[in-house]
């Protein structure tokens, strides 16, 4: 086997490929191409559970890991983990790839068994909890106008008002859900939006900085049902 690559620059190669000399730029992608695969299509297998083929565009795999197989873009992290032989880095970026496939389905089964009822996942991509408050796709709080004296609207922009909370750090460290390849970990703004949620199902009325924000009717509300254990 011989290398269609004929010169290294820092930031490209000079590729000799079917009697045409090509300019690539000088990353892992053309490196393993241009090099070991000579200017053909990539093909690898970490073991019989973990395998890849690129596709007939450049670039682009369809990746094996525990019989899920997905095309996947990244390239560049492929490729690093071709060179490397290394099986933890491949399935770094194909459960990534999973969980950005298929995040709103993981998301709706961690909130139901999470939260069961009280937690309504929407098509907006926004949280609503007990029907009061609502967190948006950006980790935003906000409580309901809907009370004694508001009627409910179907515009959503108007039924809403800004909530301001902050989580604490701790509140936001790593958490992982099982999945049918493994564990997947949790984006850092899902991990935010969890924990709005969890302090909204549960909200410290002493903290005032909370209910001075809260309208009269929600404050009474929430200490009605609390006085009344529910």
């Amino acid at each position: 086997m011989c290398s269609c690559i004929r010169s290294v620059r820092d930031d490209h190669l000079i590729v000799y490929y079917k009697g045409v000399i090509m300019t690539k730029i000088n990353d892992n992608y053309n490196n393993l191409k241009y090099g070991q695969y000579e200017g053909e299509r990539i093909h690898f297998a970490f073991n019989d559970e973990a395998k890849v083929d690129e596709t007939y565009d450049d670039r682009i795999f369809n990746c094996t890991y525990k019989d899920e197989t997905m095309q996947v873009r990244k390239s560049e992290d492929i490729c690093n983990a071709i060179n490397n032989k290394n099986l933890d880095d491949y399935a770094l970026v194909f459960k990534e790839t999973y969980y950005e496939i298929h995040r709103i389905e993981l998301i709706t089964d961690l909130i139901k068994r999470s939260y069961g009822d009280r937690v309504q996942l929407k098509n907006d991509d926004t949280f609503v909890i007990d029907d009061r408050f609502m967190v948006d796709s950006k980790a935003t709080a906000h409580y309901s106008k809907k009370g004694q004296n508001h009627k409910h609207t179907i515009d959503k922009d108007k039924r809403w008002n800004f909530l301001c909370i902050v989580v604490k750090a701790k509140q936001l460290r790593k958490r992982a859900i099982k999945t049918k390849i493994g564990l997947v970990e949790l984006d850092e703004k899902l991990l935010e939006i969890l924990a709005k949620i969890n302090y909204l199902l549960n909200p410290n009325m002493s903290d005032s900085i909370l209910t001075s924000q809260l309208p009269t009717w929600l404050n009474k509300t929430i200490e009605d049902e609390r006085e009344a254990g529910v």
